[in-house]
C-alpha cells in the first residue's frame, strides 16, 4: 500500500548538507524482537536496528513479499548470533539459508538485560541475493523468526515466527531552522526574512510559536516575534523565534511656498535634509539657503538605524520676482508737491512705493511734502514688491508770489482783461481765469471784454510753478457816482517827466497811485490846468484821480 511520505532533513557527516531520512519507525515483531529501517537519501544507505534475545539467534526477512512467501526461495534475510550480524538469502520453506557476501557493516552490538541491539548499515544495492533498495520506496515487509531455544546454531523456529508487512516509511522532522534577529525597514514583507535551514528547505513563517497560519509572503512586517519552520518534502520542523525590529524614517512634508523674489529654507526636523534631486542627489541644501527661482526641492530622511531607512518627500517653490521700476531720473516739481506727484513706470497692474534710501527704510506717505533730494522707487505687482528700486533726484522750485495790483479797477466801456493793471515778476507768464458755476478757474484770453463787477484771476508762473491767483473785481466808471473821465485832457501819456492836466473846470486836487492802491503824489492846483512833476516815479502804471468840486474823474497813465 502506498502511503504520502514524509521527509526528514539530517545533517550529513562531514558535507555540511541535509539529507532526506525516512524511517519506519521501531516495529515490534513479537515480543522481545523490534526492528526499524531508516533511508538516507544523501548516502544512499540503509541502516537496520534490530534487537531480540541475547542467548539465542533471530532472524528478519525483508522486502516486498506476501505471508505465503515467508522463506521463499531467494528472499533476502539478515539473523543475529552472539558473534554479530549474518547475511544470507532463502533456500525455501524447511530448507537452511545459504549465507552470502556480508554488505552489512555493524556498527553497535550490544547486550542489555537479556536483549541484543544491533545497529548495521549497507548501500541500498547489495550483493548477489540481496535486496535493493529505493528512497523512492513507500514501504516494506518484514518476515521474522527466533530460536525455539537458546543457542545460534539455526535450526527449527517452531511457533517462533510471522509477519509485518506494509511498514510504511516516514519523516522524522527535520531540526528547526537557524534564525538570528533581524531588522527592516517599513515596507518590508514576510518575504524579507531570512532563515538557515536544510538544502532545498522551504521556510514556513507564523506569527505564534505553534499552530496558527503561515503568513502570507506580501504580509508587512511589524516590530515583535515571527515564528520559522523549515519543511523539505513536506516534512515540517517545529519553529524558532525571531526578533523583528521594523525601523522608520519619517520624511518631513511641507506645503508648497509661493514667495516674492526670494525664500529662505526653514530648519528641518532631525535626520531630514533638502537636496534639489530625488534619491538624495543634485546639491544638499541647509536651513537658511535662500531660494530665487522656482523649482522643486526634496526633503531626504533617514532612519540612522542599521539598516538605514529612507524617506522622501518634496515641495515646490514659486518664485515671483518683480523688477525695479523705471522713471525719469530728473523730476522737477513746484513748492507744495507731495510723493504722490512722484511718476514711475512699471509692470501692469503695479503700484509704486517710494522710500528716502535705495534699501530698507519706511515707505514715504503720498501726502509727503517734496524737497529737493533723491528719492527711490519701487514696485509691487500680486502682493510682491521688487528688492531694486529706481533713483530719481527731485529738484523743487519755489512757488512765485502772486501778481500784484488793486484789488478794485475801474474800467471804461470797450476795456479788455488787458487793460487791467498788474505788476509781475519779469519774465513771468502771465495767466488769466473766470471762475465758473462749478466754482473752478477757467482761463481765459485777454481780449476777454470786462463786466461791471466781474471778478478776474490771475496768475504769474516762473520756472513751470504757477502763483496763487490775484483776484481783481472790475467797475465800470459809468456805474460810479461822482466820475466823469471826458472832463480832463492827461498828457503826454506814455509820460517821461511830467504830465499836463487841464479842464474846463477848477481841479481841487490831483494823486497819483500805484496798482496796488498806494497814493505817491497828492497836488492842489486850485486851477483848470496843472502840471505834475513825475520824474520821481519809477517806470509803470499808474492810475491819476482828478477832484473837481464832487467830481472825480480817473485815468491811467504809463510813466517811461
Amino acid at each position: 500500500m502506498k502511503k504520502l511520505l514524509l521527509c526528514l532533513l539530517v545533517l550529513a557527516s562531514g558535507t555540511g548538507l541535509w539529507a532526506q531520512s525516512k524511517t519506519t519507525g521501531t516495529v515490534t515483531l513479537t515480543t522481545g524482537m523490534t526492528a526499524k529501517m531508516d533511508l538516507n537519501s544523501a548516502t544512499n544507505t540503509v541502516t537496520l536496528t534490530f534487537t531480540g534475545p541475547s542467548d539465542r539467534w533471530f532472524a528478519l526477512q525483508f522486502g516486498s513479499f506476501t505471508s505465503s512467501q515467508g522463506m521463499a526461495s531467494g528472499q533476502d534475510l539478515v539473523y543475529a548470533t552472539n558473534t554479530g550480524l549474518v547475511d544470507a538469502v532463502m533456500n525455501g520453506s524447511g530448507n537452511t539459508p545459504s549465507t552470502d557476501t556480508n554488505n552489512w557493516t555493524v556498527s553497535s552490538n550490544t547486550v542489555a538485560g537479556g536483549t541484543r541491539t544491533i545497529i548495521a548499515t549497507r548501500a541500498f544495492t547489495g550483493g548477489t541475493g540481496d535486496f535493493n533498495f529505493t528512497y523512492s520506496m513507500t514501504d516494506i515487509d518484514f518476515a521474522w523468526a527466533r530460536g525455539n531455544g537458546a543457542g545460534y546454531s539455526l535450526a527449527y523456529h517452531g511457533g517462533f515466527r510471522g509477519f509485518q508487512l506494509n511498514r510504511t516509511f516516514t519523516c522524522i522532522a527535520p531540526d528547526a531552522p537557524t534564525a538570528a534577529a533581524q531588522s527592516f525597514c517599513t515596507g518590508a514583507t514576510v518575504a524579507s526574512l531570512q532563515a538557515t535551514g536544510a538544502a532545498g528547505a522551504e521556510f514556513n513563517w507564523y506569527s505564534t510559536p505553534s499552530g496558527g497560519t503561515e503568513l502570507a509572503a506580501g504580509t508587512a512586517l511589524t516590530t515583535g516575534n515571527y515564528y520559522v519552520s523549515q519543511t523539505v518534502d513536506a516534512c515540517e520542523s517545529t519553529r524558532t523565534t525571531v526578533a523583528v525590529t521594523v525601523n522608520s524614517a519619517n520624511a518631513q512634508v511641507m506645503m508648497d511656498v509661493t514667495a516674492c523674489n526670494s525664500y529662505s529654507l526653514p530648519a528641518l526636523q532631525p535626520n531630514n535634509t533638502y537636496y534639489t534631486g530625488p534619491g538624495a542627489t543634485g546639491t544638499m541644501l541647509t536651513a537658511g539657503d535662500v531660494i530665487t527661482s522656482t523649482q522643486l526641492i526634496y526633503i531626504y530622511a533617514q532612519s540612522g538605524t542599521t539598516p538605514n531607512c529612507t524617506a522622501e518627500s518634496s515641495f515646490t517653490v514659486v518664485i515671483n520676482t518683480v523688477a525695479a521700476p523705471t522713471a525719469n531720473a530728473n523730476q522737477v516739481f513746484c513748492a507744495g508737491a507731495t510723493v504722490a506727484n512722484l511718476e514711475a513706470t512699471g509692470m501692469a497692474g503695479a503700484s509704486f512705493i517710494w522710500y528716502p534710501a535705495a534699501t530698507g527704510g519706511t515707505p514715504l506717505s503720498e501726502t509727503t511734502v517734496l524737497a529737493t533730494g533723491t528719492y527711490f522707487a519701487a514696485q509691487a505687482v500680486t502682493g510682491c514688491e521688487s528688492t531694486a528700486r529706481a533713483q530719481v533726484n527731485v529738484t523743487v522750485n519755489a512757488l512765485p508770489a502772486a501778481p500784484t495790483g488793486a484789488a478794485t479797477q475801474e474800467f471804461e466801456a470797450g476795456d479788455t482783461i488787458a487793460d487791467l493793471i498788474i505788476t509781475t515778476e519779469n519774465g513771468a507768464a502771465i495767466t488769466w481765469y473766470v471762475m465758473d458755476a462749478g466754482m473752478q478757474l477757467v482761463e481765459v484770453g485777454t481780449d476777454t471784454a470786462l463786466q461791471d463787477g466781474g471778478q478776474y484771476y490771475v496768475t504769474q508762473t516762473i520756472n513751470d510753478c504757477e502763483s496763487d491767483p490775484l483776484m481783481i473785481t472790475a467797475v465800470d466808471n459809468l456805474n460810479v457816482a461822482g466820475v466823469d473821465n471826458k472832463a480832463f485832457v492827461i498828457y503826454p501819456n506814455p509820460a517821461a517827466d511830467v504830465i499836463n492836466v487841464s479842464g474846463k473846470t477848477t481841479i481841487s486836487k490831483i494823486t497819483i497811485t500805484n496798482m496796488l492802491g498806494q497814493e505817491l503824489l497828492n497836488v492842489t492846483p486850485g486851477t483848470d490846468a496843472a502840471t505834475v512833476d513825475v520824474s520821481a516815479l519809477q517806470s509803470g502804471n499808474y492810475l491819476v484821480r482828478v477832484h473837481s468840486g464832487e467830481t472825480v474823474s480817473s485815468y491811467k497813465i504809463i510813466k517811461k
